[in-house]
């Protein structure tokens, strides 16, 4: 057997449940399939057998931490499991065979593709541990890539950039601004993003859930002075938004406090954070495995308030939308399973309209773009129907209307956060002060 193949060292064949032995096939065909797309590199081949061998053993047991193995431990195991009637039958769903388990591996494939470009970047793209290539230089390798992986290579950029600058440099200043980053507009979006991150994970990590109310708020402050210091404008809620994710997906226990200092430091930054925090759900280790746990349900136990809600589903859409908008199908089960019923139906819908945005900013004239806006359920008259139109026909013709006047007032950073799409023009005009 291929070396990189994903094995389990957990069961003989005499006494491997039938789920084990079709969860194995799986993520070794998902090993294939991203090989291929991602180029057969050694490297990135031992990265998909760490996360798909992470993937089936968190699966034998119940407990979900694709990132940091080391806490597989009795005790991990105790506080994460859950043997609730509703999930043993999720669980047996996923390894049945049919439509939504078919759909459901597909997403896990597509949602492995997208955690394995972020981070493993520099293998991907050739980039010397020892050496920053100018950013124009950086990009160039990126957009080498085909259109739907380029947008988180340039993500990964940003993180990859900023976090050398500093180790290189110290903390920087005007990384972003138009003299140091002489790099196409379209790449903008999206290394904010990655930039952020990179401040993010410097300023929380000193975090703990004991840590003092001044520290916590010295180190927000520190972050928005970050952001502040290298953005350009219109461009900074691309990379505060990333405080919001790093702090839900690596310290979930200070989420809260840290939302309350960012509050007193830029209280028009919320939306941003939360939305930040939606975008974590989709990838945390608690819901990386699609159907055994949905993060759907844990929007309404995260936010507190309506609006914190709202910016959860549309950071949660947004990720749904970006990763698996090559597969629409899975996107139309997500909507009849479970946003059908639920009363945030408005934020979903903005998540979408800011992925196309996205898309439309970073990787102009992708065809899977435009293939997935004008795809349509072949139950026409359903309910399906009738959600796909309201939620995702309707949404991506908003964003076609939104993007070129966002684009042209520097407001391109607001799709980091929910948005009455149905009330644009005026939000915009509060925005500009008009």
């Amino acid at each position: 057997m291929d070396g990189y193949q994903i094995t389990s060292s957990l069961a003989s064949p005499a006494r491997t449940p039938d789920w084990i032995s079709n969860l194995t096939a799986e993520l070794e065909k998902a090993t294939r399939n991203i090989r291929q797309r991602l180029g057969n590199v050694d490297d990135i081949a031992q990265q998909i057998f760490f996360l798909g061998d992470g993937i089936q053993r968190t699966a034998t047991d119940r407990f979900f931490d694709l990132v940091q193995p080391g806490t597989w431990s009795p005790a991990g195991l105790a506080q994460m499991a859950s043997d609730t009637a509703s999930e043993s039958l999720q669980f047996a769903r996923f390894f049945t065979p049919g439509q939504t388990s078919s759909l459901s591996w597909l997403e896990l494939q597509n949602k492995m593709e997208a955690f394995l470009l972020v981070g493993n970047l520099p293998t991907i793209l050739g980039l010397s541990a020892d050496r920053l290539p100018p950013l124009p230089e950086l990009v160039e390798k990126a957009y080498s890539l085909p259109p739907f992986a380029a947008l988180w290579a340039v993500e990964g950029l940003g993180h990859l950039y900023a976090d050398t600058h500093w180790v290189l440099n110290g903390p920087p200043e005007g990384l972003l601004s138009q003299p140091q980053a002489a790099v196409p507009e379209k790449n903008l979006l999206m290394l904010h993003a990655g930039m952020g991150l990179a401040f993010a994970y410097r300023m929380v990590s000193g975090l703990i859930s004991q840590s003092p109310p001044t520290q916590v708020r010295g180190a927000v402050q520190r972050f928005v002075a970050l952001c502040r210091a290298n953005s350009r404008e219109g461009y900074i809620g691309a990379a505060i938004e990333a405080l919001g994710l790093v702090t839900r997906d690596f310290y979930p226990e200070l989420v809260r406090k840290i939302s309350q200092a960012l509050a007193e430091a830029d209280p028009g930054s919320t939306g941003f954070f939360w939305h930040g925090a939606g975008r974590a759900l989709y990838f945390s280790r608690a819901y990386f495995l699609p159907i055994l746990r949905t993060p759907w349900s844990a929007i309404d136990k995260e936010g507190s308030t309506n609006l914190e809600r709202l910016n959860l589903m549309a950071g949660l859409a947004w990720a749904v939308t970006l990763v698996n908008m090559r597969n629409p199908r899975i996107i139309e089960n997500i909507l009849n399973s479970y946003v059908q019923q639920s009363s945030l139906k408005d934020g979903f819908a903005n998540g979408v309209s800011s992925s196309i945005v996205m898309r439309e900013d970073t990787t102009p004239g992708a065809t899977f773009v435009r293939e997935f806006c004008t795809y349509r359920p072949n139950c026409a008259g359903t309910e399906s129907s009738r959600l796909w139109k309201t939620l995702v026909t309707v949404a991506c013709k908003e964003a076609w209307e939104s993007y070129p006047q966002l684009k042209r007032n520097h407001l391109l950073d607001q799709v980091f956060k929910y948005r009455d799409t149905g009330h644009q023009d005026e939000q915009i005009g509060d925005i500009l002060g008009r």
